[in-house]
């Protein structure tokens, strides 16, 4: 049953000309997409729809409080400290499973849940261009995700050296601010790759559950793959940008890491891509709410 009717995909421009109106200019473009990144902020992530997010990621920080203040254990050196943050903490937790499952909850439902509400037609019903809409709903999660995923890796990086000694002296060395700057780079660069990832999946899969899961298993054997096929994976790239290189044990198949200059023009291309996929997408969108 259609409780809405269907609406057109017809570019908002030509309409404009046959109305006689002249083209908005960028810096009423810009005035919208502020807009649309204000309402959607305050309809998704400062609400009770972030809960989620915020106890996904309090996880590392809790697991390292509670060692702090139950386990008591030796003060660590300076290096196993370095070392456990880099690897089990930021690349195999934070990385690879938080960050990861994050960018799903986000980004996957921000057109599904639009069509799920049954509101996404007062967007399209709207003199805003769809490309435009899609552009919004993409910063906005970005915005969201980069911000709370990188104060949990804040957090969890000033936690892992409470205990250790020397760890206050390295926290505010040139050193460890610079380790803490490349993380958070790495942070937001995975918030950026995932969510274009997930944003383009929520258009061609009603549900964002199996795209994640294909997801994470490739990203999980990344150290499996051959060197041509590791270019095919978000966290080749997001590796290549940690501080603190990290074993990958002895069944990795050993390949060249990138240039960090590669790394990061290559995950802010992918998603450029992937961003104007899903722009292109919503373009030949039709609205037809119909009962599950």
């Amino acid at each position: 049953m259609s409780s809405a009717p269907a609406t057109s995909p017809t570019p908002q421009a030509p309409v404009l000309e046959a109305a006689g109106l002249p083209e908005p200019s960028p810096r009423f473009r810009a005035r919208q997409l502020q807009g649309i990144v204000r309402l959607e902020l305050r309809k998704s992530f400062l609400s009770r729809r972030a809960l989620g997010l915020l106890a996904l990621a309090a996880a590392a920080p809790f697991l390292l409080t509670m060692r702090i203040l139950f386990a008591h254990p030796s003060p660590d050196a300076l290096g196993e400290s370095t070392q456990a943050f880099a690897g089990p903490i930021f690349q195999a937790f934070l990385l690879r499973i938080v960050l990861l499952l994050g960018c799903v909850s986000a980004f996957g439902n921000l057109i599904r849940r639009e069509v799920l509400d049954r509101t996404l037609h007062f967007y399209f019903l709207s003199p805003i261009r769809r490309e435009l809409l899609v552009v919004g709903k993409f910063l906005t999660g970005w915005i969201a995700t980069f911000t709370i995923f990188g104060a949990a890796t804040l957090a969890s990086f000033v936690l892992s050296y409470v205990n250790a000694e020397g760890g206050a002296a390295f926290l505010a060395s040139g050193t460890g601010i610079s380790h803490l700057a490349r993380y958070l780079l790495v942070v937001a660069l995975g918030c950026c790759g995932y969510g274009a990832l997930f944003l383009t999946f929520g258009f061609f899969f009603r549900s964002p559950a199996i795209p994640a899961l294909l997801v994470f298993g490739w990203e999980g054997i990344h150290f499996l793959l051959p060197p041509f096929l590791k270019q095919a994976s978000v966290i080749h790239y997001l590796q290549a940008l940690c501080p603190v290189p990290v074993s990958e044990g002895p069944l990795a198949l050993v390949s060249d890491a990138p240039h960090p200059v590669i790394a990061v023009l290559g995950v802010l291309l992918f998603s450029a891509v992937l961003v104007a996929v899903s722009a292109w997408r919503v373009r030949k969108m039709e609205i037809k709410y119909e009962e599950d």
